[in-house]
């Protein structure tokens, strides 16, 4: 058994709720930039340190009278303020106890993008309304409701989510642009050629505005379309109202977020997205959670539904495809059979923290690696179907010579993925195996072959598999932890969990 810590550098081993310095000004809300270094624990109960912090949180004391007012002819008022930040990455907001009347409309805007509009009917039970990030220093928050029901408006406790890590794959400091480690594979590139539908199934997951892990949209034998992501339990995706995590309303699922052309930030986008989920499923040993999105990816995504393969027979070679550091989609490859092995994650930078053990595959890469941020990608097989979830690991690009110089690009160090046929039949925290899920008919397939968008049923033979015929390969593996040790002058950023 491999004993592995969890740990966080100094930039993001806690999340950041400080109530800041506000101005406002009419109808608008300058925000000072959160202090770097303070630090918040982690919800209580929660297991370990979310992949990616790359936003901080700051404390809005939001009222009616912050906004202004205006009145089209066409029955409605509109309420409106712009929020000014000195230099964050992108701007999302949690608003609580959020009073509406019927027929309301909520945005959040920039120049770069919007999200909603949500709807009254959009907040969950509490009344929260979580509104997605947009990209960009400002944003504009407005709500348009009938102007005979204007009064109705209130607004309990209001948070901003404060980026401080660009998401938007286009700044010049985004891996992207070559800042990954020179061992990373972008999709785009031929290396990816073999593997389009894994690539086309990954999407990068936003967690309540903040934390960022990566998840897979999985097909099931009804072949029905339901929108099923699987991702890993260590990012802390809970039930609405459930207080050791994050809840699942405020998921957001980012699609086709790659570049078009190799190594080259052409034709980018982060607006293929979907808000709000519901937590199906989740699993310590597994390190394995379900989420079902709160609507189906539209056609104009193209999206894919992944095949998978719960036999437990793992695979000679195959890829992992993720978002490191929340950076455009990147490819990994092994040549050698994954094996089975039992790990223990330990939260080393957390106080209190627990430890957790999980059947996992061992990976070791023959060309690409992972990184922080990458938790919750999928492991496929030569016939791309998933068969576990990125829960950390050691691997790196070789040592980074001294100023850049005497360096080496080979992969070192192994990767752990918690395994699929553990969660299938594993009744896990909310008590129903995954299986139920991926297997809604109750056909008994351990094998499923992956399927575009639409409602034709899945096959379930040939290279996709059914309950016979598993792919041969290795006895399966295990690969788990990723934290990554970057020394920068005389310092230690611990990026990624490793074994001890």
């Amino acid at each position: 058994m491999h004993f592995i810590k969890r740990l966080c550098g100094s930039w993001c081993a806690a999340l950041w709720i400080l109530a800041m310095p506000l101005t406002a000004t009419g109808a608008e809300l300058t925000v000072a930039r959160p202090a770097a270094d303070a630090a918040q624990p982690l919800p209580a109960g929660m297991l370990t340190t979310p992949v990616l912090q790359a936003a901080r949180v700051i404390d809005l004391p939001l009222t009616v009278q912050h906004g202004s007012w205006s009145f089209p002819a066409d029955g409605t008022a509109v309420w409106r303020l712009q929020l000014r930040t000195a230099d964050a990455t992108y701007v999302g907001l949690q608003l609580q106890d959020l009073q509406l009347p019927p027929h309301s409309r909520v945005t959040l805007s920039s120049d770069q993008g919007q999200s909603g509009p949500f709807s009254d009917r959009d907040r969950g039970g509490d009344n929260t309304l979580w509104l997605p990030l947009v990209h960009g220093n400002d944003a504009v928050l407005e709500i348009v409701l009938p102007a005979a029901s204007m009064s109705e408006l209130r607004f309990g406790e209001t948070t901003m989510q404060y980026g401080v890590v660009p998401l938007d794959g286009r700044r010049p400091q985004t891996k992207a642009e070559g800042d990954a480690g020179a061992c990373h594979n972008d999709v785009a590139c031929p290396v990816g050629d073999d593997w389009r539908a894994a690539i086309d199934a990954t999407v990068l997951l936003v967690i309540a505005n903040r934390n960022v892990c990566n998840g897979v949209l999985l097909n099931n034998s009804r072949g029905d379309g339901a929108p099923l992501i699987i991702t890993a339990d260590h990012c802390g995706i809970r039930a609405d109202g459930d207080g050791d995590g994050f809840p699942a309303a405020s998921v957001t699922a980012i699609f086709n977020f790659q570049s078009q052309q190799c190594d080259r930030s052409v034709g980018v986008s982060s607006e293929d997205r979907i808000t709000g989920a519901t937590l199906l499923y989740r699993d310590s040993r597994s390190d394995t959670s379900l989420i079902r999105l709160d609507r189906a990816p539209p056609a104009a995504f193209n999206a894919h539904y992944a095949g998978w393969d719960a036999t437990g027979n793992g695979a000679s070679r195959g890829s992992g495809v993720h978002h490191p550091a929340g950076d455009l989609k990147k490819i990994s490859l092994f040549d050698q059979p994954v094996q089975k092995e039992i790990v223990t994650i330990t939260d080393g930078a957390i106080i209190g923290s627990r430890d957790q053990t999980v059947d996992a595959w061992r990976v070791a890469w023959s060309d690409g690696v992972t990184e922080f941020g990458s938790s919750g990608s999928g492991l496929w097989t030569p016939q791309q179907q998933l068969i576990g979830v990125l829960s950390g690991g050691r691997s790196a690009c070789g040592r980074a010579g001294f100023f850049g110089l005497g360096g080496s690009n080979d992969v070192v160090g192994p990767d752990f993925y918690g395994r699929l046929e553990v969660a299938f039949t594993r009744a896990g925290a909310l008590g129903t195996p995954i299986q139920r899920f991926l297997d809604p008919t109750g056909s008994g397939v351990l094998r499923l072959n992956q399927r575009t968008g639409g409602n034709a049923p899945p096959a379930t033979g040939g290279s996709g598999g059914s309950t016979g015929t598993p792919e041969s390969g290795g006895d399966g593996g295990g690969s788990l932890t990723w934290i990554a040790l970057i020394t920068l002058f005389g310092g230690v950023l611990l990026r990624r969990r490793r074994p001890a």
